[in-house]
């Protein structure tokens, strides 16, 4: 249905997409450093009485600078908190990004496998902006368990897809398979009537401002695999939404929830209807600085999964630990970070598809 000689109808179409959103990056990022270069430099000042090391607060051209970066930073939230993240993980961060990674997946099947991910987020607006993840993918099947279904459940802004893997581990099957798995795209709508600010009533940043958003999100994977193994015959739509905290130790809290279900599939493959989540915690532990470990931070995620067909629930928790570094210096790039971010699965019965364990390591970069 949506294959052609077994090749993906379109595989081809999204490749040549993502090399659409990569020069649009550079060339929005050289628009931005152009605008940006005749300013003074800004004076920072930090917090060191307290674990707020990973945000600058800016000063004096604050209404300025803000006004400036408005295409890619945060337009519309309130200007007193001042604080920002800097990880590339907030919802709210409409920065541009490119943000590619390897991770390995095994099941409890017996299934492996490695992935190369392309994966960025594009702000097509200060308030709408759109991630795209498009995966290559390499799948050993020769452990599984014959018959054993297998399912790639979901994963930050960033994280293992849906459906994924895809099809039947049998004797009809080769059990190595290599190419193009499913694309996935999100779109992020961050409303300025849905955002709010408060004052913090403890911990180090007790009096200062406390910002949050609900933002709508529409998910979609689009059968673009090229074989059985690396995907599914089924296009997926994900509607949900993200409500997002700042919290008084300089980090933030983020909860996604999403409902999965099949707007088009083939035959042969099953309904889907679906409940999950992703709750993650950002907290910092230094501010970014040319010392081995500045800018360190730590973001545990738990993602609860009930498939409301099989009545079933799991659970995968991972937790991520990374670096952030401040490029002052580049014209175009406002920050690399750099991460690690092993994963373990949950389940209370002994389903083949479910992550026994991943291991994902990345880079993302800030526009």
């Amino acid at each position: 249905m949506y294959k052609r000689n077994g090749q993906p109808t379109l595989g081809g179409a999204f490749i040549l997409t993502a090399m659409a959103l990569s020069t649009t990056y550079v060339e929005r990022a050289a628009a931005q450093s152009l605008s940006t270069s005749s300013q003074a430099s800004k004076a920072f000042s930090f917090s060191l009485s307290s674990p707020g090391l990973l945000f600058a607060q800016e000063e004096g051209s604050q209404a300025s600078d803000e006004s400036e970066r408005s295409d890619t930073v945060r337009e519309g939230q309130q200007e007193e908190a001042v604080y920002v993240d800097q990880s590339g993980n907030d919802p709210r961060d409409f920065r541009n990004k490119f943000m590619p990674y390897y991770r390995f997946t095994e099941l409890r099947n017996g299934l492996q496998a490695h992935e190369w991910v392309m994966f960025g987020f594009w702000a097509i607006t200060p308030r709408l902006g759109m991630t795209y993840e498009i995966p290559i993918k390499y799948v050993d099947a020769s452990e599984a368990i014959p018959g054993g279904f297998s399912l790639n459940p979901p994963g930050p802004i960033g994280g293992p897809p849906i459906p994924g893997f895809g099809g039947r581990v049998g004797p009809d099957i080769d059990a190595h398979q290599a190419g193009l798995g499913d694309t996935i795209l999100r779109f992020f709508y961050r409303p300025e009537a849905t955002e709010w600010q408060s004052s913090f009533t403890w911990g180090p940043r007790k009096g200062e401002k406390s910002g949050g958003a609900f933002m709508p999100i529409l998910e979609t994977t689009l059968p673009t695999n090229t074989d059985d193994l690396l995907g599914s015959d089924t296009w997926v739509l994900s509607p949900g939404f993200v409500v997002v905290q700042d919290t008084p130790t300089f980090g933030f809290i983020a909860a996604m929830f999403f409902y999965d279900f099949n707007a088009i599939k083939s035959s042969d493959e099953s309904y889907v209807s679906r409940f999950r989540a992703r709750i993650f915690w950002l907290q910092p532990f230094s501010k970014p600085g040319p010392n081995l470990f500045d800018g360190m931070y730590m973001m545990p995620e738990f993602q609860p999964i009930y498939d409301m067909r099989e009545g079933r629930f799991s659970m995968w928790i991972g937790p991520e630990f990374g670096k952030i570094m401040k490029m002052d210096d580049h014209p175009t790039i406002d920050t690399i970070s750099v991460y690690a971010k092993p994963g373990w699965g949950w389940a209370p019965h002994d389903v083949g598809g479910d992550r026994e364990f991943s291991m994902e390591i990345g880079v993302r970069v800030a526009f």
